[in-house]
């Protein structure tokens, strides 16, 4: 599950396509299994129903591609489906995307009541999003007078609970399920798929070379003019850098194809302006390597660096931490002088 970390401006493309089912999915968020207590809510299109949605929410880190979606769902009065639909709301209940007639699976539970619980699944999808929280259902399309709910679980995964919306049931507004129940409810539900694009924040930082005076691991997720400072030192080596420092983070994309390195920095204005290399560690080679060296800048300037050669060799396998370190060299003065560092971020793709 991709807990909730950011806040977001979301821009959406989304694109479904229809192959053979894929079975190799990841899970981006999980409300739980049905818990069987047999609560149910309508979300249905074209039954003796016209129309009802009961949504809930899913809250993704990244940026990433639903590949699927599976619920619970009783089909009452012997209901066949002929599709499902699948809808995505942003935070403030703005639709961002409605999929009607798409092909499903369904696999039997058991009886409730007399009636048919069945799981419910959408695979072969790729819907596309930006960090943020949604809101995200499924609803059996049926033919003629039947009727279908969606299941309900009491224990409560989600930041929210459950929204309904119906005007056959005199709802016009999204209404919270416990306005309606007197009692708060999940939909038991999971979404598939994969990690498209991470913004990955600094998690912690060392200075093993220089003197730190100022700044914690948050003032470098923004470009806000908040600073990590380095004062020199002598040289510990001729061949070492005066200042030296690694920050580490850690990206749920296991496989990429680009890697994206910002960091803003400036140094002390000096008659020769000390020797910036940013390096990253690669975890295959077991060492550091360089990818950009410059003149440290006197005023803050930003610096972007894409790699695209093999990236993937720099993300811890299994554990997913990427390493950067930022070294500045003897620039021959004779006063004390200093860096700041204001961003260091990296930007994962899939």
């Amino acid at each position: 599950m991709i807990s909730h970390a950011r806040r977001y401006r979301w821009l959406m493309c989304c694109m479904l396509t229809l192959s053979p089912i894929a079975r190799a999915q990841s899970i981006l968020w999980q409300n739980g299994d049905w818990e069987g207590s047999g609560s149910n809510i309508s979300s249905e299109r074209n039954t003796v129903v016209t129309e009802s949605w009961a949504i809930d929410d899913a809250i993704f880190d990244a940026s990433v591609a639903i590949t699927g979606y599976h619920w619970y769902s009783i089909l009452v009065n012997g209901l066949e489906p002929v599709a499902v639909d699948l809808i995505v709301l942003d935070e403030s209940f703005e639709k961002i995307i409605e999929l009607r007639d798409l092909p499903f699976e369904r696999e039997f539970i058991r009886d409730v009541a007399g009636h048919p619980a069945f799981r419910m699944e959408i695979s072969d999808l790729d819907v596309r999003l930006p960090p943020g929280r949604y809101y995200i259902a499924g609803r059996p399309v049926g033919e003629g007078e039947h009727q279908a709910t969606t299941l309900l679980n009491r224990t409560i995964r989600g930041v929210t609970a459950t929204y309904f919306r119906s005007s056959f049931f005199g709802y016009l507004d999204w209404t919270p399920i416990e306005n309606i129940f007197g009692t708060a409810f999940d939909i038991a539900f999971t979404v598939f798929g994969h990690i498209v694009r991470d913004e990955v924040e600094a998690e912690s930082f060392t200075v093993p070379l220089g003197r730190h005076l100022s700044g914690e691991v948050s003032d470098l997720h923004e470009s806000d003019d908040s600073y990590v400072t380095i004062r020199n030192r002598a040289l510990a080596a001729v061949m070492l850098p005066m200042m030296r420092m690694e920050v580490q983070g850690t990206t749920a994309v296991e496989t990429a194809s680009r890697i994206t390195v910002t960091v803003e920095t400036a140094a002390s204005r000096l008659p020769n302006q000390p020797l910036q290399r940013l390096a990253l560690f690669d975890h295959v080679a077991g060492q550091w390597i360089t990818i950009d060296e410059r003149a440290a800048p006197p005023v803050d300037t930003v610096v972007e660096v894409i790699v695209e050669d093999d990236p993937t060799r720099y993300i811890a396998p299994g554990a997913g931490q990427l390493k950067m370190r930022l070294d500045w060299f003897d620039p021959g003065a004779t006063t004390p002088w200093g860096v700041r560092i204001d961003h260091a971020t990296w930007t994962v793709e899939r």
